[in-house]
């Protein structure tokens, strides 16, 4: 009796140190299911001893306690972020967490715990620990009938207080993974580790360092018009503070573009592009470098973002190859940051702009390091963000916004800023100065005799002038402005400082009444005009309007004055001169155009105004001839809605087309080829479809303008299926 004892008192020692004596502030990290199991073995064990006693054989109690799975003797500490009073919680230390299938009798609160405290200063990562706690959460309970399901491999990855010490440890296998995907797809939805050692879940709005900005989908309006380099982004944030400053880098963003260094000669670094803020055009640009090394002097010149991943300068990263402690491959060099104002991160995730992920540290060393190995930046960096969405149990919405609009913008966005010149992209030299990017980035080499072509030009720009926007493929204002795309504009004004002028087939949403008086009845009636979008600046002026015409009765009659002296093209009036014209029975309404709003080309430094435009590609002087055809055209327009919206673009279109007849074409890229070629592995055959795409540039650029009107003019988003 003496001698079975301690092995009676077994169970009710486990019950009582589970159950009674647990610290009131852990009581929901009790592991119910180790204290069953535990006393189910002690019992067993008991029964076999007394058994066993009977016909005179011992069986010695194997020692349950957490095994260590490093090398040193004492299990690290951790101190759990989510405790104000920072006490500990207990966990075995292990590297992995492994998703297994929550066997019958699992209570809804059960956590890790055992005996040995983990201090999360150290090495470990906490973010795995609360990964743990959020996959527990998220996993559904099996109903009570699946009991048998639980088998000895769902114990051992359960498992995280020593008991599994008494099983055989077997890494869980894909197809177990599958199994349990398949069998309950919704397990995946918390988290969704690609291996024992990755994981990601959707934290809500919980804004930290080394947390990662991942950009949303499901908003209003997107990137595609503007900023296409935030659409589908994955942002790590690097500093956070909830009354100051958000910081982060855009961490999939790769580019071709390489740093020289002035420390170590001949050594080259690879660029991303981190953000807009002093970014790669910049003339201060801030450049964060990225690693995982973990010698002394690398972490005494770095600050940590999150476990295994810090970030130094790029002089101590040059420092640091100087000495023989790194290799410049060791970094991942980050040009540019992204940056929020106090409170604008979260009004933005109320709006759904993003989605706040949080993620393991090998997660995303292992994306860094397939883009450093070559990735195209053409292809923008959109697996990084479809690997994440999947991993979060997003994989639906991240199918559903595959492909579409906002994709074919960022890769546009991609050619042009993140490619460089001798590789057929727009994002200038591809290597660098020691000192960073300089404003010089971005600009193409040009061909030489083809700029002396284009100074030549026959056609003067000057007050009057009508111009059509360029006709080439790849639309100059795919990317920003795409009110310009198509365009028909009217030159009101050009001296030393800028030039002025009014966009002619943009109407919009509002009309303009106008009352006339019939010369032969006297009876009143009023007439709709169409107004115009001229462009984003206004007319100084009593009604900020503009009034024209191009109706050669009305210019016998003198009525207003011809812009630029020319007489035969279109001339500026007001509105009386409408109402009198159209009384008198000179002309009717439609003969007149209203336009509020003007563009304006600044001629400062590099920027001639709109000669330069012209000079550039981007604009083509309409032929005199053909101002009253495009005139007539213009003429079709009505007041914007979203029922004549097609018809307006068409009309539109038709104008823009007929300004350009007798103009020789455009090159199909509408830009001038760089001196060397197009360079390697640019095709130009296919120039003319976005990347990876079977969508035509031109198209897209139609698009784009559809998308534009219908956000700013008719103020309802764009849908790729209108």
């Amino acid at each position: 009796f003496l001698f079975n004892w301690h092995l009676l008192l077994s169970p009710l020692y486990i019950f009582f140190r589970f159950y009674c004596i647990r610290p009131k502030h852990c009581w929901k990290m009790t592991r119910r299911k180790s204290c069953w199991i535990a006393t189910l073995v002690l019992s067993t064990t008991l029964n076999h001893q007394l058994l066993d006693r009977a016909t005179g054989f011992a069986i010695i109690v194997p020692h349950i306690g957490v095994t260590p799975t490093h090398h040193s003797q004492q299990p690290p500490q951790l101190r759990s972020p989510c405790q104000a009073s920072r006490t500990t919680c207990s966990k075995q230390r292990n590297r992995s967490f492994r998703l297994a299938a929550k066997g019958a009798g699992d209570d809804e609160d059960d956590d890790d715990d055992d005996d040995d405290p983990i201090d999360l200063d150290d090495e470990a990562d906490w973010r795995s620990f609360r990964a743990k706690l959020v996959m527990g959460e998220n996993a559904p309970t099996p109903p009570s009938s699946s009991s048998s399901a639980t088998t000895t491999s769902s114990i051992v990855e359960d498992d995280f207080d020593g008991i599994g010490a008494l099983f055989e440890e077997t890494p869980a296998s894909s197809t177990d993974s599958d199994s349990i995907t398949a069998n309950n797809p919704t397990m995946l939805q918390g988290m969704t580790p690609l291996d024992p050692s990755q994981w990601a879940y959707e934290s809500g709005k919980i804004i930290e360092q080394g947390a990662v900005i991942l950009g949303g989908v499901e908003q209003d309006f997107g990137f595609g018009l503007r900023q296409q380099y935030f659409h589908k982004a994955a942002i790590l944030v690097l500093e956070h503070e909830d009354s100051t400053f958000t910081k982060g880098i855009i961490l999939n963003r790769p580019t071709d573009l390489v740093l020289e260094d002035d420390v170590n000669p001949g050594v080259k670094w690879r660029v991303w592009f981190g953000g807009d803020v002093q970014g790669i055009v910049s003339g201060n640009p801030s450049i964060v470098c990225l690693h995982s090394m973990k010698s002394n002097r690398a972490v005494e010149a770095s600050i940590s973002v999150m476990k295994d991943i810090q970030w130094t300068t790029f002089e101590n990263a040059k420092k640091l190859v100087k000495a023989g402690e790194a290799k410049s491959t060791d970094f991942w060099v980050f040009v540019g940051y992204a940056g929020w104002a106090p409170g604008q991160l979260m009004g933005e995730l109320n709006r759904r702009s993003w989605y706040m992920v949080a993620t393991d540290s090998g997660t995303l060393l292992k994306e860094l390091a397939r883009q450093g190995a070559g990735a195209d930046p053409r292809d923008a960096g959109l697996e990084t963000w479809d690997l994440l969405m999947n991993m979060i149990g997003r994989q639906k919405t991240a199918k559903e916004h595959s492909g579409g609009f906002d994709d074919l913008m960022l890769k546009e966005w991609a050619l042009k800023h993140l490619l460089s010149t001798e590789a057929g992209g727009g994002a200038g030299l591809k290597t660098l100065p020691p000192e960073g990017p300089s404003q010089l980035t971005g600009k193409k080499l040009l061909n030489p005799l083809e700029g002396l072509l284009q100074r030549n030009d026959p056609f003067k720009v000057g007050v009057g002038s009508v111009l059509r926007a360029s006709s080439a493929d790849r639309s100059p204002f795919l990317l920003e402005n795409q009110e310009l795309h198509k365009s028909i504009v009217l030159i009101i004004l050009d001296d030393e400082n800028i030039s002025i002028g009014a966009i002619l087939n943009r109407p919009v949403t509002r009309g303009l009444d106008i009352d006339i008086s019939e010369k032969e009845t006297g009876k009143s009636s009023r007439i709709v005009l169409p107004l115009r979008f001229g462009g984003q600046f206004s007319v100084k002026g009593s009604d900020g309007l503009l009034w024209l015409h191009c109706n050669p009765s009305l210019r016998l009659a003198r009525i207003g004055s011809p812009l630029g002296g020319n007489e035969e093209g279109i001339w500026k009036c007001t509105a009386d001169d409408v109402v009198s014209a159209v009384t008198k029975g000179l002309a009717t309404p439609q003969d007149f155009f209203v336009v509020t709003g003007v563009t304006v080309w600044q001629k400062a430094g590099a920027k001639r105004g709109i000669q330069g435009e012209v000079q550039e590609g981007r604009f083509e002087v309409i032929p005199d001839k053909n101002i009253p055809k495009v005139w007539e055209s213009l003429a079709k327009q009505e007041v914007l809605s979203t029922m004549n919206l097609s018809l307006n673009l068409a009309a539109g279109e038709e104008a823009w087309t007929r300004g350009g007849e007798g103009i020789p074409p455009k090159k199909k890229n509408g830009g001038s080829v760089p001196i060397g070629g197009l360079g390697e592995g640019f095709d130009e055959d296919d120039d003319s479809l976005v990347f990876k795409s079977d969508v035509k540039v031109s198209n897209l650029s139609d698009d784009a303008l559809t998308s534009w009107i219908s956000t700013f003019l008719l103020g309802a988003p764009f849908s790729e299926n209108d």
